[in-house]
């Protein structure tokens, strides 16, 4: 079964995790980056993005086994 990862946002170190659709978070990274495929890698590997407006994470619906479990004191700036 094909899970569809979902994409969250949080705006500043203490704020809340909130779910944004796929467009929005593309739109986001089409701002920053020229090649979006890194960052999403990076994503999927369990590492948050850290962009100058907010920072982004994957959230899966399901369990991935195969997904290196998160730190959540970890985000990768790209």
């Amino acid at each position: 079964m094909n899970i569809m990862p979902r994409y969250e946002v949080r705006y500043d170190e203490s704020g809340e995790w909130i779910e944004i659709s796929d467009l929005e978070f593309m739109n986001g990274l089409y701002k920053l980056y020229d090649r979006v495929t890194p960052a999403i890698k990076e994503m999927i590997n369990g590492k948050e993005l850290r962009t100058p407006d907010a920072f982004y994470r994957l959230k899966w619906q399901l369990k991935n086994p195969r997904m290196t479990k998160m730190d959540p004191n970890h985000a990768s700036s790209i």
